[in-house]
């Protein structure tokens, strides 16, 4: 950790419990929902630059940090988002993402909250644990569920339309072939995404709660695919609408078991 990170660590830690992970478009006015920008830093960490990410705060105080974020072919290294969630004092993360739908129930602009999920990313991103010697590595292993279970709930009560989707991971940019999606589909999964995973299991590895949610962008290759008719964009204002009092319920004192970090 750099000098400059632990000043910018140490001067901005307190001000917000919850980061915002923003893998969805929406103009940047949208964001005012959880009030003026008053802040914006960028953190370095070993694995790359984190930001800029900003701070947004209401009135009435409640504050949340906003990141925009992309996984794409140059995506910021999850080991580094995590990290920076930590320094900037995050207890908890809220990733929103757009995904594909392998499940033909699933239709354009409809939001899911994701409570499971299958990792397809690059293997050496989803864990903290180094070693150079094949044998003396360290195997990170939970039997908690793989989203916070208090934060699911949350988004669940704020949600209540919403569909529970298992989540498969790619790495992306390139899309599934249709032989893929049936592969997929056969293996379990609901959607399939870029943003989420590896991140939650890093953050749990840190310690730090982490919910996941998902509005369906597209459907998968082997489905027919319907004319748009602007149901994506009508569906993530009507999430983002939403999510200023999901934060206020998460900011509320409550028992998770996310806050001991697994060794």
């Amino acid at each position: 950790m750099s000098a400059e990170t632990s000043r910018i660590g140490a001067s901005v830690s307190d001000r917000a419990d919850l980061l915002l992970l923003l893998s969805v478009t929406l103009p940047p006015i949208a964001l005012n929902v959880f009030g003026p920008l008053v802040d914006e830093v960028t953190i370095e960490t070993t694995y790359g630059t984190v930001g800029p990410i900003g701070l947004r705060e209401r009135e009435d105080g409640r504050a949340v940090w906003v990141e925009p974020y992309s996984g794409g072919p140059r995506r910021t290294d999850p080991r580094a988002t995590i990290i920076a969630a930590a320094q900037l004092g995050s207890r908890q993360i809220l990733a929103w993402d757009t995904a594909i739908a392998l499940d033909s129930e699933l239709q354009r602009g409809q939001v899911a909250i994701v409570g499971d999920y299958i990792d397809w990313t690059c293997r050496s991103r989803s864990t903290f644990s180094r070693s150079d010697t094949p044998s003396e590595q360290i195997a990170f292993v939970s039997r908690r569920p793989a989203f916070c279970t208090r934060m699911t709930d949350a988004l669940r009560q704020a949600l209540p339309d919403a569909a529970d989707v298992v989540y498969l991971a790619v790495d992306g940019p390139r899309r599934e072939t249709a032989a893929e999606a049936r592969m997929m589909r056969a293996w379990g999964a609901d959607v399939t995404g870029l943003n989420l995973v590896p991140e939650v299991s890093l953050a749990q590895e840190a310690g730090i709660c982490f919910g996941g949610m998902v509005t369906i962008a597209d459907l998968a290759a082997d489905q027919a695919q319907p004319q748009a008719h602007g149901e994506v964009r009508a569906s993530l204002g009507a999430a983002l609408s939403v999510l200023p009092a999901l934060i206020d319920e998460l900011s509320l004192p409550g028992e998770c078991l996310c806050a001991t970090t697994v060794g």
